[in-house]
Order: C-alpha cells, then structure tokens, then sequence
C-alpha cells in the first residue's frame, strides 16, 4: 500500500496528522520512506517532517525524515502498531510511504 499525506502549516503554527498503521495480531509493520518535499530539509527536521514510530516504547520520539536523501530508507516495527505523524510549519509538504505487513 501506498500512503500519501498532504500537511499544510502556517506562520510558525504546527499542522498535524496522525496515521495509525495497524497489521493483524502476530504480524509487524515494515513501512518504506519513499519522498518527501523539497525545500525543507535541515538537521532534526524543525520545520516540517514525518515521524515514524517502530520503537517497542512508543511515547519516545520516532525516526524524523525530512529530506528526499531518505528515499528507500526501510523501518520494521517490533510491535504490529505503527503511529505516523506529518507535521509543518513552513507552507505544504507531500510525505509519500509504502507498508505491508510482515
């Protein structure tokens, strides 16, 4: 599956949006970064981004992409739930991920 995210900010305020990726019982989440849009990429992604949680404690901070040198980057979760959140600052961002379930 491929999932597309379009997250627009304004004037310093964050936009959010949350994914929720949920495989069957037993099974994990491998999900595949394939773009981001230009224009934003910078060390720890302050402005705009996409955060992806595959850690076995999910309140800590995800692996944050910003930049399109990320492209094919592979995440497989430890858990069969994956939250995903996009967020921006700084005008429209397209975030583009394939998942499936392992």
């Amino acid at each position: 599956m491929v999932a597309r995210n379009v997250t627009e900010g304004t004037n310093g305020v964050f936009s959010l949006k949350v994914v929720v990726i949920k495989a069957p019982a037993g099974k994990k989440v491998e999900v595949k970064f394939v773009s981001f849009s230009d224009g934003v990429a910078t060390d720890g992604c302050p402005y705009a981004g996409v955060e992806i949680k595959t850690h076995a404690d999910q309140r800590l901070t995800g692996y944050r992409f910003c930049s399109k040198d990320d492209k094919n980057t592979i995440l497989t979760s430890t858990s069969n739930i994956v939250p995903i959140i996009t967020y921006n600052r700084a005008g429209v961002t397209t975030t583009m991920l394939e998942y499936r379930y392992i």
